[in-house]
């Protein structure tokens, strides 16, 4: 199977949220979608011009305020690169693991991964994005990013499994925001492993089906499997 990178996250897994089904899904859960956890760093914050919102982000983050700066001044620069794009979302593995390293690595319950995109589905991912351009006429990070039809980086790499996404206005949502886990349950055979993400490419793809089969009893978005793939952190 060949995946197309969508970007480099940094996520701290949640624990199993009150409206998830505590038989099927675990008690710890990591997904790629923000309404379920929290990704790093907040863009929204380090460029908005609330500094109560900033001190608290700076005090969330356990940062002195000289750390902190340099963080925003370490975001700046490489936005300006191309190396952070806009939201949340690094697009190489080095500047991930920069970042973390140099800022984060007092938080060791944040995740370094990867999302890859199955090739096939590019082309149905980008029509459906442009569909929707004229609310952001400039592109999202994850669009810039698959345009550039670039593999996953696989130095170091391990792929923990697969969750069923659907892409909005620059963020994901999870089949898990919107309770599809029991649907799951009761139309096939399902199981997800420890880390909440499902086992297999096959058993993903057949689930984005059901998704977009369900049409507006979901979020108007298009359903697909994506690979995720997580990477070891520095000491």
């Amino acid at each position: 199977m060949n995946y197309l990178s969508a970007g480099y996250y940094l996520i701290l897994p949640t624990l199993r949220k009150e409206y998830m089904d505590k038989k099927i899904v675990p008690e710890s859960v990591l997904s790629v979608s923000e309404c379920i956890c929290t990704h790093y760093p907040d863009i929204s914050i380090l460029w908005g011009n609330s500094e109560v919102k900033k001190d608290r982000y700076m005090e969330q983050l356990g940062l002195s305020s000289n750390t902190f700066q340099l963080l925003e001044k370490w975001i700046e620069e490489h936005r300006k690169t191309g190396d952070v794009l806009f939201p949340q979302v690094f697009s190489n593995l080095d500047a991930a693991q920069t970042f973390v390293d140099r800022f984060l690595n007092h938080l060791p319950d944040i995740r370094l991964i990867s999302i890859g995109l199955p090739k096939q589905y590019r082309v149905d991912f980008l029509d459906d994005v442009t569909a929707f351009s004229s609310k952001n006429p400039e592109p999202y990070g994850v669009e810039k990013i698959l345009q550039r039809q670039l593999p996953v980086n696989m130095e170091g790499a391990q792929i923990i499994g697969y969750e069923v996404l659907g892409f909005d206005s620059g963020l994901f949502h999870s089949y898990l925001c919107n309770g599809l886990e029991h649907d799951f349950s009761q139309q096939f055979n399902f199981s997800i492993n420890s880390r909440g993400l499902i086992h297999t490419f096959e058993e993903a793809d057949r689930y984005s089906d059901y998704c977009n089969e369900l049409g507006e009893a979901t979020e108007a978005v298009l359903w697909l499997p994506w690979a995720i793939f997580e990477y070891e952190r520095s000491n």
